[in-house]
């Protein structure tokens, strides 16, 4: 089992998982990550998925998301911005991916991830974690609404690499076999200022 901690959500995997954190990896951070800078006055650099992973042999890029108790200050964010920057950590992670794997003596779970992705029978999975308030009564359709254009958002700008993309609520619902996702102690409501 492989236990990984991303913004206050304890994810565990089981062993049909192979999976790492790919924005906290040393893979990511002397590589892809040191490409900053300015360009035409501003400033410029790349992004990352929190995870990397594989199950059996389909690759996953998954991204989480602690939105509890600041649900009113990212409604804006959640439909507007979201997609957009998970469709830019994909691109970046996968070219870091690339690059890594290029260079030679990358580790196993890059090189097999790239492997599985050149396979025109796998496509890549995109999985946007995103743990929220729960819903009040009233507020049922209208946060319905809000996941649809949510989720629409984001399969619109992965298009260019994949149709299995997911979003839920990895405290509520998780959409993966052999994951189970919990709350530490201190995450969501409790880190409100």
């Amino acid at each position: 089992m492989t236990v990984l901690v991303v913004d206050g959500i304890q994810l565990d995997f089981e062993a049909s998982w192979q999976v790492a954190r790919w924005d906290d990896s040393p893979w990511y951070r002397d590589g892809i990550q040191r490409l900053q800078g300015e360009v035409d006055g501003r400033q410029e650099g790349t992004k990352a998925v929190d995870l990397l992973g594989l199950r059996g042999e389909t690759p996953y890029l998954i991204e989480v998301k602690d939105f509890r108790g600041f649900s009113i200050e990212n409604r804006r964010r959640q439909i507007q911005e979201l997609p957009v920057e998970i469709g830019l950590k994909a691109r970046d992670t996968i070219a870091g991916v690339a690059g890594l794997v290029a260079l030679g003596n990358s580790p196993d779970l890059p090189a097999r991830w790239l492997r599985a992705v050149r396979d025109p029978g796998r496509a890549v999975h995109v999985v946007a974690w995103i743990a929220e308030d729960p819903t009040r009564p009233r507020q049922a359709a209208s946060q319905r609404v809000r996941e649809n254009v949510r989720l629409s958002g984001l399969k619109q700008k992965l298009a260019w690499l994949t149709r299995r993309v997911w979003v839920c609520d990895p405290l509520k619902q998780i959409t993966l076999e052999d994951v189970s996702a919990t709350s530490l102690t201190g995450a969501g409501p409790a880190r409100r200022p």
